[in-house]
């Protein structure tokens, strides 16, 4: 029954794939929104086929925003892991180096000084430049998990008359997927809206309830702050000013994110230090460049995070035809089917199918079973055209494993070892994953046992002694 239940899900997604035909795009009702466009397009997940909406921002690109040099570095902050970091200037994110976060760290604070004062005397930059050590965050933008969020917020703000484009930009840069996360200054849900912010826009917030983790309230009290309070005060600002503008401007929409995110009183004070003579991208990188009360540098970072998150938001949307894969290893099987390669071509690709395989299992977006399911399918390709089989072994289960653990994803953590452990019960490194497993789901004895087994097979096993030491203090 499970065969045939996975059958009939495999035939109806290749079967939706082949009817969907071309992109739907559907034009903002209101007139002064013309250039707003929507674009509907149908997501493929493991399970389930969605039709959903999204903002296609055109003019992010015919305007040239996505060459800029800070554009440019959000982009790779974005898709870089943690361990990892961009050595950069602060001043336009002139990208001189990248570090092991790890390795950095173990500098010294004079060594760390002695390396920024290098780069600057090469590169012929002023001593008082500031150099930052900016490490990723591809464990933070987690653009698939969002889309089921922008689709429902699209229509939240449509239906209040505001700017859709908003809704797309803000849940892509704020809490990217994730719908209760409290920030240190009290913002929360999706939209990160204030405690006060949120009931004066009519959502309620108290010991009993937070109607800021419901994505409609939120997205409901985004829009209402957005209409009434942050679009006003920039219109305000800007005629002040004597600015000429259009709401659908990519740079109006920008400046109207800065003061939703670090308050308008604060933006009219970056516009009236500026004076300028006129709007546009060139305004926006001043805007990027002047302080003023309490807009600094995470304040001149965020429409730069909002023109970064569209442009990558963007190569995994926009750039497919008619549908949109979560699952990445699905994507490429699909093209392999369709596509003919060279024997050589082939094994090298299907090596890379199962990479992504993996890499989705570890994003959290297919289960642990979907994916050895794929990758027996992907291994009997690979059987039909040479003799050697994808390598597998216990460190590459165990890898896998740790890195599940690593995003805290225990269930599948614990399927990765056991079936590491039924292939490889000589291996001492599935036992110390076993120890770290059981210890994370609360049960001390078997986490003992199994760092006691990994210790047997490997004395020299400190991650496992560490274990016990760790157990044996609480």
């Amino acid at each position: 029954m499970k065969t045939i239940k996975n059958i009939f899900q495999s035939s109806l997604k290749t079967l939706l794939i082949f009817l969907l035909q071309g992109v739907c795009s559907v034009a903002f009702s209101q007139a002064d929104l013309s250039k707003v466009s929507i674009v509907e397009k149908y997501v493929i997940g493991y399970n389930e086929v969605t039709k959903m909406k999204f903002i296609n921002n055109s003019v992010l690109y015919s305007e040239g925003w996505h060459t800029l040099p800070q554009t440019k570095f959000w982009q790779q902050i974005m898709s870089l892991t943690p361990d990892s970091a961009i050595v950069n200037l602060a001043s336009n994110r002139q990208i001189f180096d990248r570090v092991s976060v790890k390795n950095w760290n173990k500098l010294s604070e004079i060594q760390q000084t002695i390396y920024k004062d290098s780069l600057r005397r090469v590169n012929n930059i002023s001593d008082s430049s500031t150099v930052f050590i900016t490490a990723g965050k591809k464990d933070f933008y987690e653009f698939k998990k969002v889309m089921p969020t922008i689709n429902r917020s699209i229509a939240v703000f449509n239906q209040n008359g505001v700017d859709p484009w908003y809704a797309q930009a803000i849940l892509l840069i704020e809490s990217p997927g994730k719908m209760n996360t409290k920030s240190t200054v009290g913002a929360n849900g999706p939209f990160q809206l204030m405690k006060a912010v949120a009931i004066h826009q009519g959502l309620k917030v108290n010991k009993y309830v937070d109607e800021r983790t419901d994505i409609e309230k939120s997205a409901l009290g985004a829009s209402r702050l957005l209409s009434r309070i942050c679009i006003p005060k920039v219109r305000t600002m800007l005629d002040s000013a004597h600015l000429q503008y259009n709401e659908t401007d990519l740079w109006f929409r920008l400046l109207v994110l800065h003061a939703y995110h670090a308050g308008a009183g604060n933006i009219a004070g970056v516009i009236r230090k500026i004076n300028p003579c006129e709007g546009g991208m060139e305004l926006l990188q001043t805007v990027w460049k002047t302080t003023y009360g309490g807009f600094k540098n995470a304040s001149q970072n965020y429409s730069q995070l909002a023109l970064a998150a569209f442009c990558n938001f963007d190569q995994m949307v926009m750039q497919q035809t008619d549908s949109v894969y979560l699952i990445d290893g699905d994507r490429m099987l699909m093209t392999y089917k369709n596509c003919a390669y060279a024997p050589y071509d082939k094994c090298s690709y299907l090596g890379n199918c199962i990479s992504s395989y993996e890499a989705d299992l570890i994003g959290g977006i297919i289960p642990f079973d979907y994916f050895i399911s794929k990758v027996n399918v992907v291994e009997k390709e690979l059987a039909g055209l040479t003799p050697l089989q994808y390598p597998w072994d216990d460190e590459r289960y165990n890898s896998i494993g740790f890195q599940l653990l690593k995003v805290r994803n225990i269930e599948a953590a614990y399927k990765a070892f056991k079936l590491s452990e039924t292939s490889y019960p000589d291996s001492w490194t599935v036992y110390q994953g076993l120890g770290e497993t059981y210890r994370l789901m609360g049960q001390k004895d078997l986490a003992l046992v199994n760092y006691k087994k990994s210790l047997l097979l490997n004395p020299n096993n400190e991650g496992s002694l560490r274990g016990i030491t760790r157990l044996s203090i609480k």
